[in-house]
Formats: structure tokens, C-alpha cells, sequence
């Protein structure tokens, strides 16, 4: 009897690891924080286009893209921005848009005066170091 449990347990085994030799381990998700803090066209259509190749970059892996626009980046978040139809084409690609709240109240900004779906947060920078610190990968974005 012992003899025959054993036999099962080695069975078993064996068919659990050719299991798991046939199924793939799932992608890593990575996670990647841009911070613009610069009101200047330029440096958000570096920090878009580098958005975008990195989600390009990275395919098929799945990528988790959040943009936090504090100080004078928040300019660049409001409904009339030059790169407004970048942001949309981001935003339809899964990339968060968030927007510091410290910022807003700086420049006399409210809710509505940002693009569609951008979402506010208590302090950009407050943002940055919780991402951070839940494991995101940091980047400035612009120069």
C-alpha cells in the first residue's frame, strides 16, 4: 500500500510539472511614472513621444503608463493645449493623465478646465514618491 502511494505521489508530480513546463509565466507588468513639471510644448512632446515608444517598445508585455503634471506642467493638461490630441491618443492607449491639485489652485485651475479624463491628485510630488514606493519606475519628463 505503501509502495502504491508512492507511486501516485511521483505521478502526480511528474504530471505537475509538465503542467507547468507547458504554461507560460505571465508578463510582467511594468510600471512607469512620467513627472512633467515644464509648461513648454517641447518637453511634453519629448515626454509623449517617449510614452509612446515605450509602450511600442514593450509590446506585447503589458505596461501600466501614468503622467503626473505639477508646477507649470499643469498648463499643458488644460482644454486648450497644443498636444491635447497626443494626450487623447495616449489616454485611448491606457495611459493615466493626473493632475497635481497644489498646481491647480496655484493657477486659478478647476476640474473643468482640464482635458477629459485627466484626474486630480492631492500633490504631484506626493504622486511621484507613492509610485515610487509601490514599485513604478520613475521618469522627468521633457529636458
Amino acid at each position: 500500500m505503501k509502495l502504491r502511494n508512492l507511486l501516485l505521489l511521483i505521478v502526480a508530480f511528474t504530471i505537475g510539472l509538465a503542467a507547468s513546463a507547458q504554461t507560460p509565466a505571465p508578463a510582467k507588468t511594468h510600471r512607469v511614472l512620467f513627472a512633467v513639471t515644464s509648461g513648454d510644448v517641447i518637453d511634453w512632446h519629448m515626454t509623449l513621444g517617449n510614452a509612446r515608444n515605450l509602450i511600442a517598445g514593450l509590446k506585447p508585455e503589458p505596461v501600466e503608463v501614468e503622467i503626473v503634471a505639477y508646477s507649470a506642467g499643469i498648463m499643458m493638461i488644460k482644454g486648450d493645449s497644443a498636444v491635447a490630441a497626443d494626450i487623447a491618443a495616449l489616454q485611448a492607449q491606457g495611459v493615466k493623465f493626473v493632475a497635481c491639485q497644489n498646481a491647480m489652485r496655484f493657477h486659478k485651475l478647476e476640474l473643468k478646465d482640464l482635458l477629459p479624463g485627466v484626474t486630480p491628485v492631492p500633490a504631484g510630488i506626493v504622486e511621484v514618491v507613492t509610485k515610487q514606493e509601490q514599485g513604478w519606475l520613475y521618469i522627468k519628463g521633457g529636458r
